[in-house]
């Protein structure tokens, strides 16, 4: 009997402690407001506004950071234009087919970054007009398993200067894009550098 009383006790508690955390999800966690007027944590961002590129637009910077809980998922991808030199690179990712981790100048010192011909930046600028790119929108902060991946792209149109926001969870061309550019700078990099001390 006395087994039987400790064991419904048990049970008892057991009962109450997952109906205690279903509460709290549901009353809690899924609430969009309290009465402070505080924001869900988990609730599901808006997509930012994405402005149409003018066809005079020029490609300034672009800007491509992904967080994942894989590392060889998570990478960075940065260009961006120089007054009257080529565009310079820097990025960190994880080569596909060797598993390489790739690491391309320096954040610190623009010096180290090498540079991206002017016609493959035209290529990137291109693809990046005619693709179709959702608009970012950030995960919810209470996912933490979640892909952020946010790319932002900067253009002049004459006097004026925007920055459209992009989701790249699914910008795979891109990203093919973005290490075939990045693989090309650094063999030319590496080539010229080679060269030079041959000569010294």
């Amino acid at each position: 009997m006395k087994k039987q009383m400790i064991l419904f006790a048990v049970l008892a508690i057991l009962i109450i402690g997952i109906g205690g955390v279903f509460m709290y999800r549901h009353f809690v966690l899924d609430q969009v407001a309290d009465w402070g007027g505080m924001e869900n944590p988990d609730a599901v961002s808006e997509p930012e506004e994405i402005r149409e590129i003018p066809e005079t637009a020029e490609l300034v910077s672009f800007y491509w950071h992904q967080n994942a809980m894989s590392f060889d998922g998570c990478f960075t991808f940065q260009i961006h234009a120089v007054e009257q030199d080529d565009p310079i690179l820097r990025c960190d990712y994880t080569d596909g087919e060797t598993g390489e981790r790739i690491a391309i100048g320096d954040e610190w010192n623009g010096e180290a970054c090498p540079p991206v011909s002017l016609e493959r930046w035209e290529e990137l600028a291109d693809f990046l007009c005619k693709a179709e790119l959702s608009a970012y929108r950030a995960p919810p902060p209470g996912l933490m398993d979640a892909t952020d991946s946010i790319i932002q792209v900067t253009w002049r149109d004459g006097d004026e200067q925007f920055t459209n926001n992009y989701d790249g969870t699914s910008a795979h061309d891109l990203q093919e894009l973005l290490q075939d550019i990045a693989g090309e700078a650094y063999r030319k990099t590496m080539e010229e550098t080679e060269a030079k001390s041959e000569t010294e």
